[in-house]
């Protein structure tokens, strides 16, 4: 047995503390296994009722029109028929593993609402967020508030747990906004000004662009977390928590005049944010990967205190604006 950051300890099972603190934890996970599951299938019922809503539109255009159809488009409606019965069926079958699910949970568990769970997100960025974003990003900050669910379902522990699984969430959803765009598009300027090289970065097609590349090209400094602030699993005071950073390879004054002249004529609602503020929006991308970095590693914890951090830089709140309202809410 060990806590985070200690060396594990050898305990003695026959003796009844250990015993009922061992049935306990496996009872608790349980619950959360049976939870998420419920969760998951529920997100798959929505896309299959959406496939099936889809399905029924054509199948209704067909029927108004099958005294017209010819023999291709008569087997073609009889097709969507068929897989409309199969789509419905699954669908039952998954309704009926739900309904299950939830009577097996215990009384005493925390019960999650995933239709309010999905509005808690809409809301927390705003429509006119929301209806900017793509698809799958709308997917990752439903799941990142998902499993941040069940984290907090386990009560007065839930600090000390770790929050990696949803903070990655959330970044994927800044790279797939933010950072993929930006590089795709940047690439393309750049074949029409010299070469697809900028700073110490040589831009190429397919290749895997990361939060960390794009703060040393819009600024020379910027405002960074402590690394030594981050190893900490209790909230740090805000005088302890930042210091200046800055790139080793400042970007040269060519390739800086290059960069906003791109930024100038880039048709992309960051575009301004990035042109006219780049040193507040290199500190907020440097500190968004610094979290991110922190949860993708399998060795550390990204504590409720830092996911909550991060949420604020992506999302914001009452105080702060995050960077997905600084990108669409303008």
């Amino acid at each position: 047995m060990s806590a985070p950051g200690q060396p594990p300890q050898p305990v003695d099972l026959s003796e009844a503390h250990y015993f009922n603190l061992l049935r306990a934890g496996l009872s608790a996970l349980e619950v959360r296994q049976k939870t998420r599951l419920l969760l998951e299938k529920d997100e798959l019922l929505t896309d299959k009722n959406s496939q099936i809503e889809t399905l029924t539109r054509q199948v209704a255009l067909l029927e108004e029109k099958i005294s017209q159809l010819s023999a291709e488009q008569l087997a073609q409606f009889q097709s969507l028929q068929s897989e409309l019965q199969q789509q419905e069926a699954a669908t039952h079958d998954q309704e009926a593993h739900i309904a299950k699910l939830q009577s097996q949970l215990s009384q005493g568990a925390a019960q999650i609402d995933p239709t309010a769970l999905r509005q808690e997100v809409r809301c927390a960025v705003g429509d006119a967020v929301w209806f900017c974003l793509q698809p799958k990003s709308q997917k990752d900050l439903y799941a990142a508030y998902k499993h941040q669910a069940l984290l907090q379902a386990e009560g007065e522990n839930a600090s000390q747990l770790d929050y990696s699984e949803a903070g990655l969430r959330l970044s994927f959803a800044v790279e797939r906004e933010v950072i993929r765009p930006f590089f795709v598009a940047l690439y393309e300027f750049l074949l029409t000004e010299g070469g697809p090289e900028i700073g110490s970065l040589q831009l190429r097609p397919q290749k895997k662009y990361t939060l960390g590349m794009l703060p040393s090209l819009l600024a020379n400094r910027w405002r960074s977390l402590k690394n030594s602030a981050l190893n900490s699993a209790a909230p740090v005071p805000e005088a302890a928590l930042y210091s200046e950073s800055g790139t080793s390879s400042p970007v040269s004054d060519g390739d800086r005049e290059r960069l906003q002249q791109f930024l100038s004529q880039w048709e992309n609602p960051m575009a301004r944010w990035l042109h006219d503020q780049p040193g507040e929006a290199a500190a907020h991308i440097d500190q968004i990967a610094k979290l991110r970095n922190l949860a993708a590693h399998a060795d550390s914890y990204l504590y409720q205190w830092h996911y909550e951090l991060l949420q604020r830089l992506v999302l914001g709140q009452a105080s702060q604006t995050g960077l997905l309202q600084i990108i669409y809410g303008s």
